[in-house]
């Protein structure tokens, strides 16, 4: 028992330091710190993600209107603040850019960003916005994605703005995305509580029938 113990314990290990290998070294990620309760952030957040995002990425899952209406703006605000005119309200999101011209300037298509922060989680995001650094010869470069394609976009932000506001800006496309990524998700957490409630309430009247039920039954 004890060999087959130190056996198993063996493999465990090997697998688990194979995929550190494979993965790579681990980083230690920013805490975003998100609120998604907070429509300002939200509504700076969608305006960043306009004028430095959708030169190259989309939001193809979502729409004009279903955004206006989450956020706290109308139609008309939408439109003008995210698509500058350009769409209508029920078009979906997507990039400005044209088909093929990802691939011939960056080397690779920038992929759709509807669902990253469920696939990669908001600290990541805020960490690879926040990420980027230059070596000594000049060149930047991401702590979050070594070798990245993607631009240094909000360089003349990090250069030019108060930390406090370059971070705040981060946080802000960040909680967006988070947003974009389950644009449900204020509505099932709100359910969720109500839910508990109706069950624990009902709990409560179905141990208070079976004690009438069982009152006058001698065990």
């Amino acid at each position: 028992m004890k060999k087959l113990f130190l056996l198993a314990s063996f493999l465990v290990l090997s697998i688990l330091g194979a995929a550190q290998a494979a993965g790579g070294p681990a980083i230690e990620l920013e805490k975003a710190e998100n609120n998604l309760r907070d429509q300002d952030s939200l509504q700076r957040g969608a305006i960043l993600f306009s004028n430095y995002c959708m030169a190259c990425h989309s939001v193809k899952y979502m729409r004009y209107n279903r955004i206006a209406r989450d956020i706290g703006w109308t139609d008309e605000d939408a439109i003008a603040k995210m698509a500058y005119g350009q769409n209508k309200i029920v078009d979906n999101v997507m990039t400005r850019m044209q088909p093929g011209v990802g691939m011939e300037v960056l080397g690779t298509e920038p992929p759709d960003l509807s669902l990253m922060a469920r696939l990669k989680g908001p600290d990541y995001i805020y960490t690879f916005l926040r990420g980027y650094h230059q070596d000594e010869n000049g060149n930047w470069d991401n702590i979050a994605l070594k070798g990245t394609s993607m631009p240094n976009v909000l360089e003349g932000m990090q250069r030019h703005s108060a930390p406090d506001d370059y971070a705040q800006a981060a946080r802000d496309i960040t909680n967006f995305l988070e947003y974009v990524g389950e644009p449900a998700k204020l509505d099932r957490h709100d359910l969720g509580w109500k839910v508990i409630a109706f069950l624990l309430v009902l709990l409560l009247l179905s141990y208070l029938l079976k004690r009438e039920y069982w009152r006058d039954i001698k065990h």
